[in-house]
């Protein structure tokens, strides 16, 4: 979860001079607490894990921790570990203490799942990777107009991930199989996250289940009868402004492509494109 931070003062302190008779105070300490449970997890059931927290100040001071569940209490260290036993998402509370007084909380999330996704993903040859790659930093490195999002000067050249690939194969085969076009996944089956977890899947849902440690993400989605090839995929990206603001975007830095055909879906070629910046 996001850090979260504090700002408190610590209190004046006085001192006088019994020679001149004048009084002195020390200038008011500004001291800055912060809390960080963690990124969140997903896990089996009855799998144990490791989870560390984090309290940072200012001032050095020794801090205290309190991880609870609810009302249950599960540590006092900044680490500890954790063993789900029943199915759903588990919030976890951190609880950082100064002593001064001061105490702030953060939170995290333990999804618990019955069973990890097993996926039989293609291989892709590296002449096809080069293919993606050349049609997207094409464009990418040159000035780009992206309509009402704004015009772009060029951003670096992306690069290859396989766990964005992963993630956007997933995604693409579950859009045939389902008959359904969306950034959301159908649910079913062929929704492999999503039947993991019990519930159409969403794009970070989908990246973390092939350990995608990320901090920003994008996705581009496509399709149609005669789009066999990327750079036609890449331009018909470009004249959308929402897809094309993803084409552009310089905090990107990592890119994963799939294209499925299947003759009897109904748009034939199926496009997905997964953006990341990793953490």
């Amino acid at each position: 979860m996001q850090k979260k931070e504090l700002l408190f003062i610590i209190g004046l302190l006085f001192i006088f001079n019994a020679c001149a008779g004048t009084e002195n105070s020390t200038e008011n300490k500004p001291v800055t607490l912060s809390a960080n449970a963690g990124d969140d997890k997903r896990v089996q059931i009855n799998e144990t894990i490791t989870i560390k927290g984090e309290g940072i100040v200012s001032d050095k001071s020794e801090l205290s921790y309190i991880w609870e569940k609810g009302t249950s209490t599960l540590g006092t260290s900044s680490i500890i570990t954790y063993t789900p036993t029943v199915l759903g998402t588990d919030t976890l509370k951190l609880t950082v203490i100064h002593n001064s007084g001061a105490v702030i909380s953060d939170s995290m999330n333990v999804v618990v799942v019955e069973s990890k996704v097993v996926a039989k993903i293609p291989k892709l040859s590296q002449d096809t990777i080069d293919e993606y790659l050349s049609a997207i930093n094409k464009v990418r490195t040159k000035k780009q107009d992206c309509g009402t999002k704004g015009v772009f000067s060029g951003a670096t050249a992306l690069h290859w991930n396989e766990k964005l690939y992963q993630s956007s194969y997933e995604h693409t085969q579950d859009l045939i199989l389902s008959k359904t076009f969306s950034h959301k996944g159908s649910g079913t089956k062929s929704d492999w996250t999503g039947a993991v977890l019990g519930k159409p899947s969403i794009l970070n849902e989908r990246v973390e289940t092939y350990d995608y440690n990320w901090k920003k993400l994008g996705e581009n989605l496509g399709a149609g009868t005669v789009i066999d090839t990327a750079e036609k995929m890449v331009k018909g990206w470009l004249e959308s402004d929402n897809h094309c603001i993803n084409l552009m975007n310089p905090d990107f830095t990592e890119i994963g492509v799939v294209l499925i055909k299947d003759e009897n879906s109904l748009y034939t070629h199926y496009w997905t494109q997964n953006f990341g910046t990793p953490r």
